[in-house]
């Protein structure tokens, strides 16, 4: 027993006591070092010869005691001291006033072979003390590697293997890091990552354990020979799960962690468990782990936070669950495989990015990435699951729905998008209106599919009538759908999507006046409101028809003269405008009527193409496939170069046009026939 001030024990090796190997014991026992004994072996370094309370015990108000240390030979091997009939440790820090007691290079848990030898705990910390535990080996423990209990003073976890050998095998404890009753104000990783891997449990937060924070580490992941490149690192995950914070542990931080979980990755449980955030973690499996993050009755989770302190999460089977839990929180994450820059897993399918299970309430999914996930991207399954808010999310290539909502889960009526209509207004703007139908008194939030970029484009409360008309000066350039969101936030799944207006270039008029290609969307309507924004410039509009040949108007002529009265989408119009500036032209209305059957006759016809956007020569062999020998020549109409150019059929010299959005076509067909435009 060491008892008195700077006292060195060096070089021995201590087994078969009673109590302890080395015990460090009093207030007196100040600055005491212990390094490079063996504690617990026999003389061979094979066999166990335990100490049977501790290897080493550092008691009693002792305090600033060194156990190993930095330099080469210093660390202790400290291993074999579990018996069956009690607790024997390998390192024991307890009691107030044991301060400043340093765990520096030891080994612990593996005989001089480096085969595992158990210790119950590797290092037990407890009872008030206060220890630094750095560049240890931590192996083979029954119980945990490293243990914490009711400790008061901040004490650090830093640059250990817990888990696994100094040559990267597995040899694992049944829990890495365990912080149990009491324990509190501990930092993980905060100087410097541990590799904590092939445990049953890699770090385990519980049974009223707070003010923890879980730093940087790599759990689950042991790093290459030679190499720090996560890229390179081998898997080796915690059996059940990386990190578990449950049964009533508080204020737990988890950030910039890399986890490759084995059943699951990190496990927020427990109805007494609360303020929990998760940031800037990756987790990730080997396409074996059933969930990524998992939250269960816990309160005041927060998986996520502002931009930039999103969790990176694939290849698992539900990248985040949240069940029997109410106000949640998920945000700025970035789900599947899509989205996660690190590769330390080889799996790339996660199964359902968000889901919802039984008794998820009030939470908010907002502001996430969802993409590549071979099922939904949120998915509310739950029994009672209810006044979940969805939004601002991207979602980008998903197998399933974007957002699915399971037939028993009470939701908004999915809203229905009718119109999308944009108009000039002062100062060269143009404003958006899209007009649709939903459920009264809900709000609606349109969206732009596909779009790599959070944000709704625009929002409108639902009239009593069940009419809405949301505004905006952005323009979609692309398909825009929409979700309903009740008062309370539930909202609804995604309605189908819907065709915005397509933007038309028309070059810079430097003549008297000039004539120009446009084509027109939307459904039957008058020609002068079809074309209503280009105002004074349009001088007149013409239509070829088969049957009647050209058929003009224009706003100069009574209208009783005029030979062409209204316009559909399918049309194409040949515009005679005043000299001006180039400008966009938008159709003036976008509607569900697309898709309309355009009749083609034997010879030529002018037509656009109103279907939803898509590449022209997926669109032409689709209709080779279904009327072979139709189509002798299509030409489409180049506005920047203003002339016509050959794209069917495809040879030599066809012009690849950009993909379609409201494309003018001169067809010349074989003979009479009918083209579907559908989306």
């Amino acid at each position: 027993m060491i008892s008195g001030p700077n006292i060195v024990v060096r070089g021995l090796g201590i087994g078969g006591f009673q109590r302890y190997g080395i015990g460090v014991i009093g207030a007196a026992a100040r600055g005491a070092v212990v390094e490079s004994n063996w504690l617990g072996m026999a003389a061979d370094g094979r066999a166990a010869a335990p100490n049977r309370l501790s290897g080493i015990a550092v008691l009693g108000g002792a305090s600033d005691a060194r156990i190993g240390g930095a330099c080469a030979g210093c660390g202790n091997r400290i291993a074999g001291n579990s018996v069956p009939e009690r607790s024997g440790h390998g390192v024991v820090i307890g009691g107030g006033g044991v301060v400043g007691a340093r765990v520096i290079g030891n080994t612990i848990g593996l005989n001089a072979e480096g085969q595992p030898l158990p210790n119950d705990d590797g290092v037990l910390v407890v009872d008030s003390a206060q220890a630094e535990l750095r560049g240890n080996v931590i192996c083979a423990s029954r119980v945990a590697g490293v243990e914490f209990r009711e400790t008061r003073a901040a004490s650090s976890v830093d640059g250990n293997r817990i888990g696994v050998t100094a040559e990267g095998a597995p040899a694992g404890n049944d829990v890495g890091v365990f912080f149990g009753p009491g324990a509190a104000r501990i930092a993980v990783g905060a100087t410097e990552r541990n590799v904590i891997a092939a445990n049953r449990i890699g770090i385990a937060v519980e049974q009223g354990a707070r003010e923890v924070r879980l730093l940087n580490n790599w759990v689950g992941v042991v790093p290459a020979p030679d190499s720090d490149d996560l890229a390179e690192a081998r898997p080796m995950p915690n059996l059940e799960r990386g990190i578990s914070i449950i049964a009533g542990a508080s204020e737990v931080r988890v950030v910039g962690n890399q986890v490759l979980a084995g059943e699951r990755g990190i496990v927020i449980a427990g109805a007494d468990t609360s303020r929990v955030s998760l940031q800037r973690n990756t987790v990730a499996s080997q396409g074996e782990a059933l969930v990524g993050i998992e939250a269960r009755q816990a309160a005041e989770v927060q998986i996520g936070g502002d931009r930039g302190l999103g969790n990176a999460v694939r290849g698992v089977g539900a990248a985040i669950l949240l069940a029997e839990l109410e106000d949640a929180a998920v945000s700025h994450n970035r789900i599947g495989a899509r989205f996660v820059e690190t590769d330390f897993a080889s799996a790339e399918t996660t199964g359902v990015g968000v889901e919802l299970g039984d008794g998820a309430r009030r939470a908010t999914i907002r502001e996430n990435r969802i993409g590549g996930v071979a099922g939904a991207g949120v998915y509310i399954s739950g029994q009672n699951a209810r006044d979940n808010l969805i939004t601002r999310n991207v979602f980008i290539d998903n197998g399933g729905l974007d957002i699915e909502i399971a037939e028993h889960v009470e939701a908004p009526a999915v809203p229905t998008l009718l119109s999308y209509a944009v108009a000039p207004i002062p100062n060269n703007q143009l404003r958006s209106k899209i007009g649709g139908r939903g459920e009264p008194g809900t709000r609606v939030e349109v969206y732009v599919v596909g779009l790599d970029r959070v944000g709704a484009l625009a929002s409108a409360q639902v009239q009593s009538d069940g009419t809405f008309e949301a505004a905006t000066l952005v323009l979609a350039e692309s398909e825009i759908r929409a979700v309903g969101v009740g008062r309370a936030g539930a909202t609804s799944e995604f309605s189908a999507p819907f065709p915005a207006p397509a933007r038309q270039r028309i070059p810079a008029r430097t003549g008297e006046s000039e004539l120009h290609w446009v084509a027109v969307e939307g459904a039957e309507r008058p020609v002068g409101e079809a074309l209503a924004s280009f105002g004074v410039e349009l001088r007149a509009a013409w239509r070829w028809s088969v049957d009647a040949g050209w058929q003009g108007w224009s706003p100069a002529v009574p209208e009783e003269l005029n030979t062409l009265r209204t316009v559909r989408g399918g049309d194409a119009l040949l515009l005679q405008l005043a000299p001006g500036p180039p400008r966009d032209f938008f159709s003036t209305e976008s509607t569900a009527g697309v898709g309309a059957a355009i009749g083609l006759r034997r010879g030529f016809s002018y037509i656009s193409w109103t279907g939803f956007r898509t590449e022209a020569v997926d669109a032409l062999a689709r209709l080779e496939r279904e009327q072979p020998g139709l189509l002798s020549i299509v030409e489409q109409w180049d506005a920047e170069e203003q002339r016509w150019r050959v794209i069917w059929p495809e040879a030599s010299g066809a012009w690849s046009p950009p993909a379609w959005g409201a494309p003018v076509l001169r067809i010349r067909a074989t003979r009479d026939g009918v083209w579907a435009q559908g989306p």
